[in-house]
């Protein structure tokens, strides 16, 4: 099928995903054991580790509509990993895919590592759901004004500085707000170092390289809450400078 309908079907072929979810998720679980099982019918039935941890768990993740992920780009990193179209391991189809031999696994494995902690609270606060049809809610990212999930699209002057304003989001528990924003390269076709000032209050300012006109930068907004569990939600702003 990858060979012959390469163009018409949509192929992720992970290696480094479900690696990472079930060593991580077996060494951390006690984690797992008191936010996971007993809660609610489904935590009934979890039943402690035997093959792995969530090993199937980034197919879903890729999915989730978080302001992070995006279906028809598997390349910009999400929760459900990285990957990067390419032959795969059985050297004769392509796919989006990140076995051992690419770099796209070490970018993948290092999203990974900084992702878990909340793609772990998210699961747990959706295991508080299932119990008791209440628990806490993801914070609402905004950007500029700009309300919704879908990314952020602007086109600054090489050379200028442009400023991103996260101060209107809010979370709907009125929850207190910690913001993080970084610059994902791997995402982008800009090669070189971003600066970002403010990377940890409501509002940034993105220096815009001199020569980055042409090339995309993708710069991401973290938005996490302080309920129980913490959960974050993110906006992904992709900057196309212009001479």
């Amino acid at each position: 099928m990858r060979r012959e309908f390469k163009k018409d079907l949509f192929f992720i072929w992970d290696e480094c995903a479900w690696k990472f979810q079930n060593g991580t998720g077996k060494k951390n679980w006690d984690q797992y054991a008191t936010h996971i099982q007993g809660h609610g019918t489904l935590g009934s039935m979890y039943l402690k580790y035997k093959y792995g941890v969530e090993g199937d768990t980034p197919s879903f993740l890729h999915v989730l509509p978080n302001g992070l992920n995006n279906l028809e780009h598997p390349g910009r990193g999400s929760w459900g990993g990285y990957f990067e179209w390419a032959i795969g391991p059985d050297q004769e189809t392509y796919a989006y895919t990140n076995h051992g031999d690419m770099q796209a696994y070490s970018t993948c494995r290092k999203l990974l590592e900084h992702f878990y902690p909340a793609t772990f609270n998210n699961f747990a606060a959706r295991m508080d759901w299932a119990a008791k049809g209440e628990g806490n809610r993801n914070p609402f990212v905004v950007v500029n004004g700009e309300q919704g999930i879908n990314p952020v699209h602007m086109e600054p002057q090489q050379g200028k500085t442009v400023d991103l304003d996260a101060s209107e989001s809010f979370d709907p528990d009125g929850d207190q707000l910690t913001y993080k924003w970084w610059v994902l390269p791997e995402a982008g076709t800009y090669p070189g170092k971003v600066t970002v000032t403010g990377s940890n209050t409501s509002i940034a300012r993105v220096n815009v390289p001199s020569d980055s006109a042409g090339k995309t930068i993708h710069v991401i907004c973290e938005v996490a809450d302080n309920g129980t569990h913490n959960l974050t939600s993110y906006r992904r702003i992709i900057l196309k400078p212009i001479k």
